[in-house]
């Protein structure tokens, strides 16, 4: 993998990891009730916890992306 092509899988990644640290801690206030959770707002973090429990989202390191990654060039 080229370094520019590495450079700016990591750049992405790390904007996908801001995102849904904003998402994680919005969660949390609305779970600990700072504000009370808009009925969309609901739906959306029942999707979110039960997608979590489910295993259906994962974070995974930035190294075992660029492994996955080269499996998937390779074949």
């Amino acid at each position: 993998m080229s370094v520019v092509l590495e450079k700016k899988l990591l750049e992405e990644i790390q904007a996908v990891r801001a995102t849904i640290e904003r998402i994680e801690a919005l969660l949390e206030e609305r779970l600990i009730g700072v504000e009370e959770a808009l009925p969309d707002e609901i739906e959306t973090i029942k999707e979110y916890m039960s997608d979590k429990e489910k295993e259906r989202i994962e974070l995974v390191s930035l190294e075992r992306a660029f492994e996955e990654s080269e499996k998937h060039n390779e074949i």
